[in-house]
Order: C-alpha cells, then structure tokens, then sequence
C-alpha cells in the first residue's frame, strides 16, 4: 500500500522524498519484489497495415527493411505482435465508433449526432479502481496535444473512463503535469515552496538536495546508480520545460512556461518531454496505471519534421500511392519514437530486469486504415512481460479465436485483477491463455 512506501522512506528518516526516489532495490527486497505497472500507448487515424507487421510466426519472426515497425527490432525478445485481433466498432461516427470503445469494449450512449460517451469503465479504470490505494495517484493519463484541433472535441479528445459517461481528460500540459507529480500525496512539497524555488531560477531538487544526499549514504552502490540515474532524469525535464525548442515561439502565460504547447511544431518536443514524465513516475512508483495520447483522434498535426505539410487527418482518407508512403513515413516515426520511449523503460535497473520487464504496455491505433473508419483487426503490439508473467518475442495470429476485448481482460489479469472475466459488454469473455509465460 501506498502507506507502506511512506514507512519505508520512513524508517530512513526521509519521507518527504516520494516524488524524487524511484523504487529502489532495497526497498523491493523489504516489500517482496517490484511492483507490476500497465501503460496504455495510443496513436490516430490509423496505419498501412500492409507495411506495419512483422514477418514469420511465434519466435521466428522478423522486420521487414523498411517497414513501419522496424524500429522496434532492438525490443523483438521483449515484444508481442498479437496479429488479427478483432476490435468491435458500436455507435455511430466514423472516428468515435472506433475511439469511444476502444480501451473498454463498452457500449455507448445513444445523445448527439454521434453518438455518446462508452457505458462502462476502460481497462486501466478498472484496474486502477482495485490497485490505486497503493500509489499516490491511482493512474496518470498523459496526452501530447490531445485536445489539439480536430472534430469532435468532446469523444475523440479522451479514451479512459471511470464509468459510464465518465470520460477522463488526459493532461496535455507537460508544465501541469511535473507540478502534479511534484505536488502529489507524500510529497511534503507545497506550491508555495515551488514558487519560491523558480523565483530563485532553481530547480525544484533543490528542495530536496540535502536529503538526497543523506540517502545516497544509506543506500547500496546500486541503488545509488539508479537514484543519481532518476534525479538526473527530472533535471533534464526541468532544463527542456524552461527552454523553449528551436525555432518555436515563447509564451508568457504562465510565465515560467517556455514551449508554446499550441505550436504545431513543438508536437516532437512535447511528445519527448511527457515520455520521460511518464516514465519517471512510473519508475517512482507515483502510479502503476499510465496511459499516453500522442495526439488525438482526428488529428490534424501536420508532420513536417517528417516532410509532411498535409494533415494528418487529410491525409488519412487519400489512397493514393504518394499519400500512403506519407503515412507511412508517420507512422514509421511514431515507432521511432516508440523505440526510445521502450528503451527509456528498458534502462531503469530494477534486481535482475528493468521497469519495462515490470511493465505490461499495450500500444493500439484508433483504426486499421483511416479511410476505411475500420477498427479491425487491432493494430497493435504488447511490449514488456508484466512482471514475467508474458512470454514475449513472439509474433501470435489470434484472431478469430480471441479477440481485442480479452486482450484488455489479460492485462487485468497480469496486473493481478483475477476477478475480472470481462471487460465491456462488446467482446468475448475470458483471457488469452496463449500470452502467458
């Protein structure tokens, strides 16, 4: 429980420190081994599904050259390709039939043009619902210009549910967010001594600097690393939200705010700079439920740095051989950034493995093909063994046996929520027994 982390730091008389320490190896040893986490990573408008999977079957599997996910080839022993998975659509719009039931494979209300909020709660909500008391924050929902332009602001702008007609807006704001993570339960910091910190231009591990340095003396060599590793994480977040990207505009509202997180452009910056959060207050065990919105669905970022000018959402519905090489190309870079955002889990030590091994991570895309509006089959893959409790590097052809709805009931499952057998009333009852270890 989230009272026992409190004691541990407790005992060596730094309490105060929660948002700063990550779980350390000493403290696993006292609490039975590192807690399991479940990140949910979504991206819009759909992929080229003729260039996204891998090649092969099980462990024989490979990437194709050039192909969309071939960044991910570093990760193929700590990936699962789950191939032909069926993800029920319901309700109407061509993007929120898709969005709206894509995390809870609930029903949908019937009010608006197009349709409601999901009937029921999404996968991590429910999860969190039963293991949330154990953390400072049940679950964190980051979003990388989410609520950005696009239609329908109100159901394609979110994708957690508490229940029903209960949506949950991720924070798109990486500023709001590092206040969030500082501010939180067990923090011993309050607003008035991060003020007094930025009115200094310090950073706010000054705050902390001498009980970190009091820990450091009382830890393991090991531990050591890791905890050096971490503040050395958050300072270089701080030193990117101060300094505004190249070439972007500087904002004054709020005044210690450098990025303009409205400026097309800086959609790279802001996507780099919520990872690292993310993976910070995972690795501090702040919350064991994360997702992460690169954007929204309907996205209308236009991905110049990939030499796209059109929007995303535009050109989403082209089919021509010119624009499918474009979304290619977007797609290609989401898994790039995918890469680094695996390789930041797979770098924080934890015993004999890493956060990621401790980590259930599901990436889907919204649709199939945009132009189609289809959802299946899921495009998507699983990264991280939950603890060891996934057998990975495996490409699986599941469908039509299984389906997406039971994926979501396997990551309860793996985030110890045994006594859920269903999530959703769209989809199939039951796990997938073929993912297990």
């Amino acid at each position: 429980m989230h009272h026992t982390r409190r004691n541990f730091l407790r005992g060596l008389s730094l309490g105060a420190l929660s948002p700063f320490v990550p779980f350390l190896n000493q403290q696993a040893e006292a609490q039975a081994g590192y807690p399991t986490r479940l990140l949910l990573m979504f991206t819009g408008n759909g992929s080229v599904p003729t260039a996204y999977w891998p090649t092969g079957l099980d462990t024989n599997y490979s990437f194709a050259p050039g192909s969309i996910t071939e960044p991910l080839a570093p990760f193929k022993a700590k990936l699962i390709f789950a191939k032909d998975l069926k993800r029920v659509q319901t309700g109407a719009g061509g993007h929120e039939s898709a969005m709206v039931p894509l995390w809870n494979q609930s029903s949908r209300g019937t009010d608006g043009k197009f349709g409601g909020y999901a009937q029921g709660p999404s996968v991590d909500q429910i999860i969190a619902q039963n293991i949330g008391k154990e953390t400072a924050f049940p679950s964190l929902e980051f979003g990388v210009m989410s609520d950005g332009a696009g239609a329908n602001i109100r159901l394609l702008t979110v994708m957690s549910y508490a229940g029903k007609d209960q949506p949950i807006q991720p924070e798109s704001n990486p500023y709001s967010m590092f206040d969030r993570l500082m501010l939180g339960s067990g923090s011993g910091i309050t607003p008035q001594d991060l003020e007094r910190i930025r009115a200094r231009r310090q950073s706010t591990l000054d705050l902390v600097r001498n009980e970190l340095r009091a820990l450091s003396t009382r830890i393991g060599a090991e531990d050591r690393i890791k905890l050096e590793q971490h503040v050395t994480g958050l300072s270089e977040i701080e030193k990117r939200l101060s300094m505004p990207s190249s070439g972007s505009a500087i904002v004054t509202q709020p005044p210690r705010m450098g990025i303009d997180l409205t400026l097309n452009d800086n959609f790279p910056e802001v996507l780099a700079i919520q990872n690292s959060l993310c993976v910070a207050a995972l690795a501090a065990n702040r919350t064991r439920v994360a997702s992460m919105m690169w954007g929204r669905s309907f996205s209308l970022i236009r991905h110049t740095w990939v030499g796209v000018t059109t929007e995303h959402h535009t050109l989403s519905h082209d089919t021509s051989d010119a624009a499918e090489k474009q979304k290619q190309a977007i797609e290609t870079w989401f898994m790039q950034r995918m890469a680094e955002f695996l390789k930041q889990l797979d770098s924080v030590p934890e015993g004999n493995g890493t956060l990621l091994d401790h980590t259930m991570v599901i990436y889907c895309n919204e649709l199939n093909r945009g132009a189609a509006h289809n959802a299946s089959p899921a495009i998507c893959f699983i990264a991280g063994s939950g603890g060891g409790k996934l057998k990975t590097g495996r490409l699986l052809e599941l469908g039509p046996t299984y389906d997406f709805a039971q994926l979501l009931c396997t990551a309860c499952h793996v985030m110890g929520v045994t006594s859920v057998t269903r999530v959703g009333d769209l989809g199939n009852q039951g796990d997938i027994p073929p993912l297990y270890a």
